[in-house]
């Protein structure tokens, strides 16, 4: 990391969370609600949302414990070393892994709308080389970049979502409070998943200026993001109604097609959403990019993160090409979602939890003795 570029501020890296937590399950996520909750699929983001705004407070409670100390620092103080490394390389697969079913993701909606006759292939690469450039450059300049675009996209992002209330019929949200609750919480896994990215604060606390409003990171994040999904399902509800949403591939991409511009002086608006997503999955895979190279460096004991960028980039390539199809890569992704992501935002903070439950006990019994 350059010497220069190793510090965020709070308001940097609570815009970093918010843009990785958006991510690529903005796209079929009206769909996954409706199939879980129908019209209640709100109830059932609030629910998923306060629970995710918990587990948050848990990450940033231990940033703020151990300030200023890399992640494997922490683990290895409060797990010993050996499953410190252990955890260390579990988190980089679990990284290196979501960012190559993202890439895929990415590379499958741009070849729909964007580029048809463009090889799958070369999206890949185009985009990593990108990301992995941006990875050289440290934390510092990717916290820059939200600073100036983050206001103004997220201005431009709910004004649009305004648009597409024009002519809509507010019936379609009804009935509410139907769901029976066991169905309800099945439903809250896939909720939850929708509001992964936080994890990620674990990595970079270490570069905070203030790290003890670290709690308050995590939960603002996700909180911020949760009104974006709430306007976002109440949109494609009320726009397209339970049935028709549940046969959209892509249902956040279809209602921008509902958008019309008097005296039609913008023919398609789904380009300029395009183009806005683009950034926004790029702003996904880039902090997850960064994280996976900075835990390598960790690992392998290197005194520079960079040198890891490069060696990644084939890893995550061959990951994007592993699934045969779109239908696939969702199936892919969630099974290989199931297999890791509990142990990663759940198991790791709370062994850790309780490995400083018993350093701070065996360093009473210390003070007792002498």
């Amino acid at each position: 990391m350059y010497s220069n570029n190793d510090r965020i501020t709070y308001y940097q890296i609570i815009n970093i969370l918010v843009l990785t937590l958006i991510g690529v399950g903005v796209l079929t996520l009206p769909r996954e609600l409706i199939g879980m909750a129908k019209t209640d699929g709100w109830l059932l983001l609030i629910i998923g949302g306060t629970i995710s705004m918990g587990i948050a407070y848990i990450h940033g409670y231990i940033i703020k414990a151990f300030p200023r100390k890399k992640y494997f620092d922490i683990l290895s103080l409060t797990l010993t070393k050996p499953i410190a490394y252990l955890f260390s390389v579990f988190f980089i697969i679990y990284l290196v892994g979501t960012n190559g079913f993202l890439l895929r993701i990415l590379a499958e909606v741009i070849k729909v709308f964007l580029l048809p006759r463009t090889p799958i292939e070369v999206i890949f690469i185009g985009m990593l080389f990108v990301v992995a450039y941006s990875a050289r450059l440290g934390i510092e300049p990717l916290g820059r970049i939200t600073n100036i675009l983050f206001p103004g996209l997220i201005v431009f992002v709910i004004a649009m979502f305004a648009l597409t209330f024009a002519n809509v019929d507010f019936t379609n949200l009804l009935p509410i409070f139907q769901t029976p609750p066991d169905q309800m919480l099945r439903g809250l896994n896939i909720v939850v998943f929708s509001f992964l990215g936080f994890e990620l604060l674990l990595v970079f606390g270490a570069f905070l200026d203030k790290p003890q409003k670290a709690p308050r990171i995590g939960p603002i994040a996700v909180f911020l993001v949760l009104i974006v999904y709430l306007i976002l399902n109440l949109s494609v509800l009320a726009n397209f109604g339970v049935y028709n949403t549940e046969r959209l591939i892509w249902p956040t991409l279809s209602v921008f097609e509902t958008i019309e511009f008097p005296g039609a002086f913008i023919e398609n608006v789904q380009i300029i959403i395009m183009s806005i997503w683009v950034y926004t999955i790029f702003m996904t895979i880039a902090p997850m990019y960064l994280a996976s190279s900075i835990l390598m460096g960790q690992v392998m004991g290197g005194r520079e993160q960079n040198y890891f960028v490069l060696p990644l980039v084939p890893i995550v390539y061959f990951v994007a090409l592993y699934s045969d199809s779109i239908a696939d890569v969702y199936k892919d992704f969630g099974t290989f979602s199931d297999y890791t992501v509990y142990f990663i935002v759940l198991g790791m903070p709370i062994a850790i939890l309780i490995g400083m439950m018993v350093r701070k006990m065996l360093k009473n019994k210390d003070n007792q003795s002498t």
